[in-house]
């Protein structure tokens, strides 16, 4: 494997969403991991942000899994 670049966080002002504002910083990311050579662009995404998800996966991201994170305060 070459690598791949990760993406801590991609939040879209709410009144800017819909402008392609999303489409275009993930384009930029994935420029910047080809030009580097690397084989993908990796992200994580709260299980509860639903129009997130379908926003990777119309370009072109796909689901590898689903997880929960557990915490307990003492």
């Amino acid at each position: 494997m070459r690598g791949l670049a990760q993406i801590g966080g991609l939040v879209v002002d709410k009144g800017h969403r819909g402008a392609g504002l999303g489409k275009l910083l993930m384009g930029e990311a994935e420029e910047w991991a080809r030009s580097r050579e690397l084989e993908g662009v990796y992200l994580r995404s709260n299980v509860l942000r639903e129009a997130a998800h379908a926003f990777y996966e119309a370009i072109g991201f796909r689901r590898i899994k689903s997880q929960h994170c557990f915490l307990k305060l003492l």
